[in-house]
């Protein structure tokens, strides 16, 4: 039976020519035994693709396929004796597709290296470590860090002042290179400048051709009010330079707090135990407490049990939205020296008051 060629290219029989070859280009692509290694139904198909384009992208040809179904004895003779069935394709139909990677190792071609393209710089990471209170409200401090900054010679193009990147004379910084074996034509990235168009200028004497050079440098580091222990602070650009006109990195500060004496935290929050004496908690009293903006006075109310935790509002850490946490007192009642002889009598006496056992019904 006669091959519909508008079948094979996927399109409508009034097709237009640019619509045809976009049809073969994505056909092709998908079809080529180079891509298709060893699947003999994609190289099958992909001779039928050849055969379909040849005559619907020549109008003669197209009308006399119209006409007849046929043109000439294309059919039967198009294939000759030997033919790999790739003859006469040509790659530069393909548009800006490309089989480079297929042949650069056959013919030398590779593909531009990262470090010739404008890269960002690496970010760095400095670790810190701060007093509790510096961690609740915040602080300015200074740290001196090594770093690869631009190279002040070249300004970080790595090449000597007054010389640079010439064009490449073998493809005429095009960066491709043409070449055709038998019927097959094809381009590959041009070897001797890797597919960059140009050749390199004189190494800068200063960088080696780097672009960048080690700085020691001194930065001022704002702590923020609250920040956590093990929390990250970003400072933008102040990590390793960028390559060949790339943007620098950041550097992130690892914070991490020291515990304190007697302060605890806790979220926003911040906790510190109280000692207070037996009458204190037995009869009330108004102590003083430290908090992390100073002495504050609080009020213990008469039989405060050991454990009991009274708050402070608004003396806690600081949050990003202005308001605070909170701070809790947690009551210890201390006993008194018992080595005095009064003492113990005292407690003996007060024992016969103690009324109701605070223990019964545990063991229910």
């Amino acid at each position: 039976m006669a091959k519909d060629y508008y079948e094979i290219l996927g399109v409508s029989r009034d097709a237009t020519q640019e619509e045809i070859k976009k049809a073969y280009r994505r056909l092709a692509r998908k079809y080529h035994p180079d891509l298709n290694p060893g699947d003999k139904q994609a190289e099958e198909k992909f001779k039928e693709i050849q055969e379909a384009y040849e005559v619907l992208s020549d109008p003669k040809k197209r009308a006399q396929y119209d006409r007849f179904g046929h043109v000439g004895d294309f059919a039967s003779h198009h294939e000759p004796a030997g033919n790999t069935g790739f003859e006469g394709f040509d790659f530069s139909d393909l548009g800006d597709f490309s089989f480079s990677d297929i042949f650069s190792d056959i013919f030398g071609g590779g593909r531009r290296t990262a470090a010739e393209r404008p890269t960002r710089g690496e970010d760095l990471t400095y670790s810190i470590t701060i007093p509790f209170e510096e961690a609740v409200k915040g602080s300015v401090i200074t740290i001196k860090i090594s770093r690869l900054d631009k190279c002040p010679r070249c300004g970080g193009t790595g090449y000597e002042p007054g010389t640079g990147p010439t064009v490449c004379p073998n493809c005429g910084g095009s960066g491709r290179i043409y070449m055709q074996r038998g019927y097959l034509k094809f381009s590959s990235i041009c070897p001797v400048c890797n597919g960059t168009g140009k050749l390199p200028g004189d190494r800068c004497k200063k960088c080696g051709g780097e672009g960048r050079v080690k700085v020691e440098d001194t930065i001022k580091v704002k702590i923020p009010p609250g920040v956590k222990d093990g929390g990250r602070l970003r400072i933008a650009g102040k990590g390793n330079a960028g390559r060949h006109g790339g943007p620098p990195g950041d550097l992130y500060i690892i914070v991490n707090v020291l515990p304190h004496p007697y302060f605890r935290r806790e979220g926003d929050d911040i906790y510190i135990t109280l000692p207070v004496t037996y009458t204190e908690a037995a009869l009330g009293a108004t102590v003083e407490v430290p908090t992390i903006d100073g002495k504050a006075r609080v009020k213990i109310p008469p039989g405060t049990p050991s454990g009991k935790k009274l708050r402070l509002r608004g003396k806690g850490v600081p949050r990003p939205n202005g308001t605070r946490g909170d701070m809790y007192v947690e009551i210890k009642i201390v006993p008194p020296d018992l080595t005095d002889v009064k003492v113990r009598e005292l407690l003996k006496e007060l024992s016969r008051f103690e009324g109701k056992n605070p223990r019964e019904g545990l063991f229910k």
